[in-house]
């Protein structure tokens, strides 16, 4: 019986060591291997309270993953949205997460795939940098740095 007991405790130490072990890479995870390119928020006049963020996430993990949420202190709310055709209306709605295939880039860019901005706590120049914080299906989270652009910007980069 003494046996039992000593082999129980040393049993759980380990499994607690490799649990924690779990938790670190995770931390770390898949944030780490997705590449954010060419991060931008379009600019809007100071009265218009809600706007858009578009990217590209390049996935370099061998499996699927998903960007779940994200957050800015330039806005009140932030959702993950797409649009989709309605007969012959573009609607836009809440999506819970965006799909990363394995090995591939996934655009966010208007007229698709996004991440809205609501409720603008201030006033977003050209040139200005936002931060914003992705954080990815696994927990683990990435800041970035997204400029803000006009259209017409845009459309010369």
């Amino acid at each position: 019986m003494k046996l039992f007991f000593r082999v129980i405790p040393l049993c759980f130490g380990a499994a607690m060591v490799a649990l924690a072990h779990v938790e670190d890479v995770s931390a770390a995870g898949v944030a780490d291997k997705i590449s954010i390119v060419d991060p931008y928020v379009r600019a809007v006049p100071p009265v218009v309270k809600t706007t858009a963020a578009f990217m590209q996430f390049r996935n370099s993990n061998p499996t699927e993953q998903f960007l779940v949420e994200a957050s800015t202190p330039a806005a009140g709310g932030v959702e993950l949205h797409m649009h989709t055709m309605d007969g012959d209306v573009m609607r836009m709605r809440r999506v819970p997460h965006i799909h990363l295939p394995p090995n591939e880039t996934v655009a966010l860019e208007p007229g698709a795939e996004h991440i809205m901005l609501f409720e603008v706590a201030v006033a977003l120049e050209p040139g200005d940098q936002i931060p914003i914080t992705l954080t990815f299906g696994d927990g683990s989270t990435k800041q970035i740095s997204a400029e803000v652009r006009t259209v017409e910007s845009r459309m010369r980069h």
